[in-house]
């Protein structure tokens, strides 16, 4: 055991419900923090680097991020459970594109395969919506479609 670091709150290196989070192969760690609608980047020092911020009032908003996945070009999915959304933000925290919506319901996990294709819990649909490369919806796996 390390350690620890952070505490609750609303600061950089604070959280509210920390929820998932991914280090990239630079060792840079990437924290869903779901209540604060935000992703907090550290450095592998624990260090804050920069913050991606979804309470803003554009296409890169999302609410209550639940999980993250880094892709093979090392773009940041985050799924917003609160936004019905996946967002993909470069790795310094510039929006790239959102995912098909219409068969979101209430993302909240992310795994991204070698390919570059994108696997998304859809809690309400009790299903797995899979998604290629470039965010365009393929089919889902169990559930139902309501």
């Amino acid at each position: 055991f390390l350690g620890t670091f952070g505490e609750e709150g609303t600061g950089m290196g604070q959280f509210d419900i920390p929820c998932d989070m991914q280090i990239s192969q630079e060792g840079m760690v990437y924290v869903a923090d779901r209540d604060n609608s935000r992703i907090q980047v550290f450095h592998s020092d624990w260090t804050v680097s920069h913050i991606i911020d979804g309470q803003v009032s554009d296409d890169s908003s999302f609410t209550h991020p639940e999980g993250i996945s880094l892709d093979l070009c090392g773009n940041v999915h985050v799924t917003g459970d609160g936004s019905n959304s996946v967002t993909v933000f470069s790795a310094s925290g510039q929006f790239v594109y959102k995912y098909d919506q219409t068969q979101l319901k209430r993302p909240t996990g992310i795994a991204i395969d070698s390919a570059g294709y994108s696997l998304v819990v859809n809690y309400d649909s009790n299903s797995l919506a899979i998604f290629n490369p470039s965010g365009t919806y393929i089919h889902s796996i169990g559930g139902f479609n309501n």
